[in-house]
């Protein structure tokens, strides 16, 4: 059997593995995969934010645009009926 002393961390053998962890079930492995992911995600969150309110400015200054388009199409149609009308009354009263 390889011989072990001890640590503050645990049994530990010559190898410098830590038996420990390996006995009692609990993987510090996974608690630090846990801890960068935590790490990560909050370093991610501003930026996801901030691509987000990008976003959303986009989509607003576009829809503004289209509504402003519709606007001037509406205009043109209110135009284009006033020329028709006045276009049939010269006809109706050319016609009288």
């Amino acid at each position: 059997m390889e011989s072990q002393y001890r640590t503050s961390a645990g049994i530990t053998n010559k190898q410098g593995m830590n038996m420990r962890s390996a006995h009692s079930g609990f993987d510090i492995s996974k608690s630090k995969e846990f801890k960068f992911q935590q790490l990560a995600m909050l370093s991610i969150s501003p930026i996801v934010r901030s691509v987000q309110r990008w976003w959303l400015q986009r989509a607003e200054q576009h829809y503004l645009i289209c509504a402003d388009v519709e606007q001037q199409r509406a205009r043109e149609a209110q135009m284009n009926v006033a020329y028709y009308q006045k276009r049939a009354a010269m006809a109706r009263s050319a016609r009288i």
